[in-house]
């Protein structure tokens, strides 16, 4: 913690020295301010994000906005102390007007620091009590769709009997208890219902104790580094054992551990979202860049006054068409209303599974 203080203090120096305008001769300017992982096992949805930027800098040039939008990246490194003093130099040194976060986990920490500032807040988590208070947002699937999506496949593949295993992180807990609806509802039978906590990394006898009980399948709602770790654990004492989940498989940048699997997950990117990225990037692997992209189109789209209560207003009932996933629509708790969809690795890279 002294460490990440003394990086925000040096940044405050820095970037006091460095105030601009907030507006220009011709149009004001809307301050965006991204915590996003630019280090770490998530790295890649931080550069996946600055390419998605650049692409919509590109759109956002031929379109006859009433705003500029300058963007402010912060490396939260996917951790929550440091994306929360982040977030106070965005807030308070940088004077950003929205703020941007990944996953759950980031976004329900900063979520109450963007109430309390007033601050719009679009995280991309599934977790519903992120988009408590009239500030915050999120931009994803809803855990309830996604979960369902996952449960429908099992019985449509008449795999019944369901070891669980999940992390305690806010962001596979929030499709836990989805799973453990379905479970008492007997959409599915869950035999066995494992926690285990970040910093783990030896599941030999726990992986043992779960084959024992002869399960269909597993649902492994694990995040990196634990997730690889605990699959390839698993793939030593059976290969053949069917594991999916929510999401988690398309998380890793390699992901190769995963071929052949099948998960539910968050919308697909449009196929022009998808060839507009390779053109830049030279690879079609997203890696969810595309809800970023749909949080600057949602902005854009509500911005049509420097009130925030009329911004606010405006996403609530927003009814877009994204380039980036297509249809666009919250409720009236904020949460993005989007369907969710089953996908595969294939090649190393997710691929939707066409119905």
């Amino acid at each position: 913690m002294k460490k990440l203080l003394s990086v925000l203090c040096m940044v405050l120096a820095l970037t006091a020295c460095d105030n601009k305008k907030d507006t220009t001769d011709s149009k004001p300017i809307v301050k965006i301010g991204l915590i996003v992982p630019m280090t770490g096992e998530y790295a890649h949805f931080g550069d996946a994000m600055k390419k998605g930027i650049k692409l919509f800098e590109q759109d956002d040039a031929t379109k006859a906005s009433s705003y500029q939008y300058k963007f402010f990246i912060e490396d939260g490194a996917f951790n929550a102390s440091r994306s929360a003093i982040m977030a106070k130099k965005l807030i308070e040194v940088d004077k950003v007007d929205v703020i941007i976060t990944l996953s759950s986990d980031i976004g329900s920490v900063i979520s109450p620091i963007a109430q309390e500032s007033h601050v719009i807040h679009l995280s991309m988590a599934t977790e519903p009590n992120v988009a408590k208070g009239e500030y915050n947002f999120t931009v994803s699937t809803p855990p309830n769709r996604n979960t369902g999506k996952m449960i429908e496949e099992l019985k449509k593949q008449n795999l019944h009997r369901i070891a669980f295993v999940i992390q305690n992180t806010a962001m596979m807990q929030s499709v836990g208890e989805y799973i453990r609806e379905a479970g008492r509802n007997g959409d599915i039978d869950i035999i066995s219902d494992n926690a285990i906590n970040s910093g783990e990394r030896d599941f030999r006898i726990l992986i043992y104790k779960l084959l024992e009980d002869k399960p269909d399948a597993m649902i492994v709602q694990l995040q990196p580094p634990e997730l690889q770790i605990f699959v390839e654990q698993l793939r030593k004492a059976d290969k053949n054992i069917t594991i999916t989940s929510v999401e988690s498989f398309g998380y890793p940048e390699d992901k190769s551990l995963f071929e052949g699997t099948w998960f539910s997950g968050a919308v697909i990117p449009t196929k022009a979202y998808i060839n507009k990225f390779k053109e830049v990037t030279g690879t079609d692997d997203t890696y969810y860049s595309e809800l970023f992209y749909a949080a600057f189109e949602v902005i854009r789209a509500a911005y049509t006054s420097s009130d925030k209560t009329v911004v606010i207003n405006n996403i609530l009932n927003l009814k877009m068409q994204s380039f980036s996933i297509g249809d666009v629509s919250f409720d009236q708790n904020g949460m993005m209303q989007t369907d969710a969809y089953l996908y595969t690795i294939k090649n190393g890279q997710m691929e939707a599974i066409e119905e």
